[in-house]
């Protein structure tokens, strides 16, 4: 008998939110897969939060994790940026709420430390060793593995060593 468990890691932000699933196996992590949610600037912000909240809860139907992680907001002296992306860590929240899941959540220095050893890690030192624990190649370097992408990837990894 297995005890796989699919872990979604989510890194929202308005423009772009990252997204990553991983399945641990006992003490193996594995990669399954990642993707960007982008919103369309020219929309009106109900719109853009709307758009967030149903990719969210297409991923949630279609990965049914065993477990939500998502980076614990870090509000910067910019309130607008602050603002945005609260309002679209909201429209995620919402959105696992509404699958009657919660949401692990993780201090950036917590994620670091998980993935590196190093609550300080720059992030190509987190790319690596996401790569290194995931057993992929690929970088962020594309549309499809974004630097966002990989974020949510780091997340859903710290949740599956934090248990």
């Amino acid at each position: 008998m297995s005890n796989k468990e699919i872990i979604l890691g989510i890194d929202p932000g308005l423009v772009k939110t990252g997204w990553g699933v991983v399945v641990k196996d006992g003490s193996d992590v594995g990669y399954v897969n990642c993707g960007v949610i982008r919103t369309n600037a020219n929309n009106l912000m109900e719109m853009r939060l709307c758009c967030i909240f149903d990719e969210i809860s297409l991923l949630l139907d279609e990965y049914k994790p065993y477990a939500v992680a998502m980076e614990e907001v870090f509000v910067n002296s910019n309130y607008k940026s602050s603002e945005k992306l609260i309002m679209a860590r909201t429209a995620a929240f919402l959105s696992i709420a509404k699958r009657g899941y919660t949401v692990n959540q993780y201090k950036p220095n917590e994620i670091k430390k998980n993935i590196t050893g190093l609550g300080h890690a720059s992030k190509e030192q987190i790319y690596t060793m996401v790569r290194k624990i995931l057993g992929t190649d690929f970088s962020p370097d594309n549309r499809s593995h974004t630097y966002d992408s990989f974020d949510a990837l780091a997340i859903a990894i710290s949740r599956s060593f934090c248990g």
